[in-house]
């Protein structure tokens, strides 16, 4: 098995800078203009989670010795990426997959394991993808992981302790740096196996939101009424931005007929869940029906921008250039177009 230790700021949710959690690092305060993309290592992205760490250079693993060391081997083929492009594009490459051990330092003393992602993606070169319809969306990364392989402990469960080399020795713990490969013969004869243990054995709740096939299959009990009272509810919902049950009453509209108002709307909140590629089935259906629809184009366009298919995002903008009268949208368009073009030739 390949394993690395991160170090990571210290966060209850890891879902972004909120007013009830804000990031520590050694137990200081970090502000949101000095905050990396750790804050958002837990947050649910279409179907994955995307880790950062802070780290000087590329994330270079040792390679596997003789007496069987826990990590990977040097150098592999790229993996794909986030979207449709291939990693290959930047020659990054990525190594085989990695349980990553996520640590934070709630004071100056001592680490505490917070959470770890199974079967992820080691990229050895830090990994961008901008987003241009909306930057919150932006991504920075060295590890990517199914979410449902991802796993936050709650505060308060955060019990295993991880110490510093300079208080407990050379090779027991992390050093300067934020990237602890764990080679060492302590760590691989005592520390590992004490992990893997515990993360083995953790039967406590998880504490990061994962989208699961029971939620997007869910309906309301009861669901009794119109469709048109479905809507009704999802849309209330909406206003409150609780997608997810708003979700459920699209479901049970869907029952009762597929129409194109029941489809977008429904895209619409798996859109607001992140769960990108499944609405755009949705709204791609929906253009079936009405090929000059705009919010669903338009919607199409933020989709494809979250992840990476750029081509297609170029495609929705040109469209709804033709669907816009208002000026001021034409020039919003016209700028997205032109920023995005010039990234790609960029980027060749």
């Amino acid at each position: 098995m390949n394993i690395i230790f991160c170090n990571i700021v210290w966060m209850k949710k890891y879902q972004g800078i909120t007013d009830s959690d804000k990031p520590k690092y050694f137990g200081s305060y970090v502000t949101e203009q000095d905050a990396g993309s750790d804050i958002f290592n837990f947050s649910e992205y279409n179907g994955s989670c995307y880790g950062y760490v802070r780290n000087e250079g590329a994330l270079t693993p040792p390679a596997e010795d003789a007496e069987g060391s826990v990590h990977a081997s040097d150098t592999a083929d790229a993996a794909d990426s986030v979207g449709t492009r291939d990693s290959a594009d930047d020659r990054s490459g990525a190594d085989s997959r990695y349980l990553v051990v996520w640590c934070a330092f709630k004071d100056k003393n001592t680490a505490r394991i917070v959470g770890w992602y199974r079967n992820a993606v080691l990229f050895r070169e830090e990994q961008y993808q901008p987003s241009f319809t909306n930057p919150d969306y932006e991504l920075d990364y060295f590890f990517r992981a199914d979410a449902d392989d991802c796993f936050l402990l709650p505060e308060n469960k955060r019990t295993f302790r991880i110490g510093k080399a300079d208080k407990e020795g050379k090779g027991r713990g992390f050093g300067r740096g934020d990237v602890w490969y764990a080679d060492s013969a302590f760590a691989r004869k005592e520390l590992i196996p004490e992990v893997l243990r515990y993360i083995e054995t953790y039967d406590g709740p998880r504490d990061n939101f994962v989208l699961t096939e029971r939620m997007l299959d869910a309906v309301p009990d009861p669901a009794s009424g119109s469709q048109d009272e479905f809507l009704g509810k999802a849309a209330q919902c909406m206003e409150r931005e609780e997608f997810l049950p708003a979700l459920a009453w699209c479901n049970a509209a869907q029952r009762i007929s597929r129409t194109p108002e029941v489809l977008y709307t429904t895209a619409y909140c798996l859109y607001n869940l992140a769960a990108f590629d499944r609405a755009r089935v949705l709204l791609e259906e929906c253009l079936q029906a009405d090929p000059d629809n705009l919010r669903v184009i338009e919607v199409l366009a933020f989709c494809s921008d979250m992840t990476g298919d750029w081509d297609s995002t170029l495609a929705y903008l040109e469209k709804m250039k033709t669907l816009t009268s208002d000026g001021e949208s034409r020039e919003v368009i016209d700028s997205t177009i032109s920023e995005i073009k010039l990234y790609l030739e960029a980027d060749i």
